[in-house]
């Protein structure tokens, strides 16, 4: 009997060890040597606002071997919302903090969007998007006529060329107050309309120092980086 009772608790004692054996395997095992990590639903373009996280990305196990340093994790959802993609992101690729521009499109307390007239703008370039990092200098406003008069141009053009803003181009319009994208995705080789005119996210004391140019008789020009 004795025996008979051995052989039973061997046997349930073996069943044990092989629960746990595939438990540790299916569960345990796969627990620890992944990470939950943010990667894309679809492919994602470059130069794409991400208006919202949730939209874009998903939560996905990925083990400890492919998971990319510094990738992000759900938590750091938020860090990614307003934010324009740097390149293309492949479905399930996953991204790091690099994988977006440093500025957010989201507002602060202090900012909002200033519609930048087109007759303060000396030269703007044709393939600027939403979304890109610009920096404003000044110039002449006179530039034209008095290079017409005999002027030289290295004395039309002398002075200080430091930026009086830099910021972020939250719109870019047409004519029609359309918003001007890239017809093939991302190359901005081809604009779907003419720039007319760009909104920017600014302070109140950003759109002072605008207006003070142009009162002084200058006149912007806006280059993206």
């Amino acid at each position: 009997m004795r025996q008979k009772l051995k052989g039973i608790l061997g046997i349930l004692i073996m069943l044990a060890a092989l629960a746990a054996t595939y438990l540790w395997v299916t569960k345990g095992q796969p627990a620890l040597e992944t990470e939950t990590l943010l990667v894309a639903q679809t492919d994602i373009p470059k130069g794409t606002v991400i208006e919202d996280a949730g939209i874009y990305f998903k939560p996905e196990k990925i083990g400890m071997a492919s998971a990319v340093q510094g990738a992000l994790k759900p938590e750091q959802a938020s860090y990614i919302t307003g934010r324009t993609t740097e390149g293309f992101i492949p479905a399930n690729g996953q991204v790091t903090q690099k994988s977006f521009s440093e500025n957010s499109l989201i507002l602060k307390e202090n900012q909002f969007i200033f519609r930048l007239p087109p007759e303060w703008v000396y030269t703007i370039p044709s393939s600027i998007r939403r979304g890109d990092k610009i920096s404003i200098y000044e110039i002449d406003s006179r530039i034209e006529s008095r290079l017409s008069a005999g002027e030289e141009a290295e004395t039309v053009l002398k002075g200080g060329y430091e930026a009086i803003l830099e910021t972020t181009v939250e719109y870019v319009k047409d004519g029609t107050n359309r918003e001007v994208t890239d017809t093939n995705g991302s190359k901005r080789l081809d604009g779907t309309s003419q720039v007319s005119a760009i909104e920017i996210i600014c302070t109140r004391k950003e759109t002072q120092v605008l207006e003070s140019s142009i009162l002084a008789g200058k006149k912007l020009i806006v280059v993206y980086r």
